[in-house]
This record gives structure tokens, C-alpha cells and sequence, in this order.
């Protein structure tokens, strides 16, 4: 007969998955947050700028803009994901422990939720590894625009 301890032992194993993926997540939702309070400003800023016009500043924000909002799209993707990875290590935790107690026969399902669990962790980073590509377009342009230069792309001290 299994001893409970190994059965708890066993199941907690994707644990250190789990506390990783936390990380993640609240450091997404802190980004998404930094990035809607940006949005909100350039707006502001918009919206000040109707009244005193200056056509640079406003170009320049309506490039920004977009790009504001793509991060936002895909760091709330990151987070589905990072959140679908989270209930797959919770599902296999559950199925270890199930596996354990022999209510299943299923030995390869935990380590097929597993599997999955850590390739969507992957694909999160992967569009987190992009957002912040755009993360760095965004502050090239406000620099740009900080330095007088209006060429529509990035300046020669950007390699984005």
C-alpha cells in the first residue's frame, strides 16, 4: 500500500511549474496595466493637442498608439496561455495523485498534461519575447520624437 505522504509528494511535483507560472503571470499583469495607463495618456495627450495643434507630436502618437495596443493583445495572449498551462499542471497534479491511488490507469496522463502544460509556458515567452521587441519600438519612437527626428521609422541609434 502507498504511503499518503508519497502519493502528496508525487502529486505536488508540477508544484515548482506552478509557482513559476505565478511569476509570470503577475509580471504580465503588471505590464498590461503599464500598458493601458500609456494608452490612457497618449490619448490624453491627444486630446490636449486638439486645442494647441502640433502635428509632429500627433503623428507621432498615432504611430505609438498601435503598437501600444498590439502589446496589450499579445501580453493578454501570453496570459491565457500562461493560464491554460496553469490548469493543465493542476490537472496533472490531480491525475498523479489519481494514478497513484490507482482510480486510473492512464500512467502516461499525467505526463502528457505535463508536456503541455510546459508547451504553452513556451508559447507565452515566445509572445512575451516579441512584445518586448515592441516595447522597444515604442520608446524609440517617443525618443525620436524627444530628439527632433521625424522619419517615420525609428533613428540610426535604434536597432529594433
Amino acid at each position: 500500500m502507498l504511503a499518503p505522504t508519497d502519493i502528496i509528494s508525487d502529486s505536488l511535483a508540477p508544484a515548482v511549474a506552478l509557482s513559476g507560472m505565478a511569476l509570470l503571470i503577475s509580471g504580465l499583469n503588471n505590464r498590461i496595466a503599464t500598458v493601458g495607463t500609456r494608452v490612457r495618456e497618449l490619448n490624453r495627450e491627444l486630446r490636449v493637442l486638439k486645442d494647441k495643434p502640433d502635428p509632429q507630436r500627433t503623428r507621432n502618437i498615432q504611430k505609438q498608439i498601435p503598437l501600444f495596443l498590439e502589446r496589450g493583445y499579445l501580453i493578454r495572449n501570453a496570459m491565457f496561455l500562461l493560464f491554460g498551462a496553469l490548469g493543465m499542471m493542476v490537472f496533472t497534479a490531480v491525475t498523479i495523485a489519481l494514478s497513484r491511488l490507482h482510480y486510473i490507469e492512464w500512467k502516461v496522463v499525467p505526463t502528457w498534461t505535463f508536456l503541455g502544460g510546459l508547451a504553452l509556458m513556451l508559447l507565452a515567452v515566445l509572445i512575451e519575447a516579441y512584445e518586448t521587441i515592441l516595447n522597444l519600438r515604442t520608446l524609440a519612437l517617443d525618443v525620436d520624437h524627444s530628439l527632433g527626428v521625424e522619419t517615420g521609422e525609428p533613428a540610426e541609434h535604434s536597432t529594433f
